[in-house]
C-alpha cells in the first residue's frame, strides 16, 4: 500500500493532462463513466469505465484512489467550442447533407466524429484541450482541498498532516 507522502509527491508529479485523459478514453456519453484512478499497491495511473449502473466491486474499490471523474450523463462538449467558425459552418453543411440521406438526432457523436475524420481533426485533442483548460483553474486554486480530500478518503484523519 503506498504512504500517504508517495501519494503526495505522486500527486505533485502528475500533469492535468495525465489526470483527465485517462478518464476521457474510457467515457462514452451516455453510455459509461470514464475514471482516471491510482492503484494503491502499485501507484499506477489508470484510467477505467463503468458501464450504465455498474459499481466498483467493494475489494477494488478499497485499492484505489479516484482523481478525476467524467459521469456518462454528462454533455461535456458543444460542437461550437470544438471547432473553429469556419470548421463549424463545414460541419452545418455536411450535418445537413447526412440529415437528408439518413435519420439523426439533435445529439449525434458518431455523425461528428465521422467529420472531424473526413477533415482531419483530432477530435480527442479538442476535447482534452477544453477538459484541461475547464480543470486547470479549478485544480490550481483548490489543490490543497484536492489532495486533502483525497487523501482523507484513504487515510485517518487523526494520521493526516497537513
Amino acid at each position: 500500500m503506498l504512504s500517504e507522502e508517495e501519494i503526495r509527491r505522486l500527486f505533485e508529479s502528475l500533469s492535468i493532462r495525465e489526470i483527465i485523459e485517462p478518464a476521457l478514453d474510457n467515457w462514452i456519453a451516455y453510455e459509461s463513466t470514464g475514471k482516471t484512478i491510482i492503484n494503491l499497491k502499485t501507484g499506477k495511473i489508470q484510467g477505467i469505465r463503468l458501464n450504465n449502473n455498474e459499481l466498483l466491486d467493494m475489494s477494488y474499490d478499497s485499492e484505489h484512489i479516484e482523481l478525476y471523474k467524467i459521469e456518462q450523463e454528462e454533455d461535456l462538449f458543444d460542437i461550437e467550442d470544438l471547432l473553429d467558425s469556419e470548421e463549424y459552418e463545414k460541419f452545418l453543411d455536411f450535418k445537413l447533407e447526412k440529415e437528408e440521406d439518413e435519420y439523426f438526432d439533435s445529439y449525434n457523436p458518431e455523425l461528428f466524429s465521422e467529420f472531424c475524420n473526413i477533415e482531419s481533426i483530432d477530435e480527442k485533442e479538442r476535447q482534452l484541450k477544453i477538459l484541461i483548460e475547464n480543470y486547470e483553474e479549478y485544480h490550481f486554486n483548490n489543490y490543497q482541498d484536492f489532495e486533502h480530500s483525497i487523501i482523507l478518503k484513504y487515510y485517518d484523519e487523526e494520521d493526516y498532516t497537513y
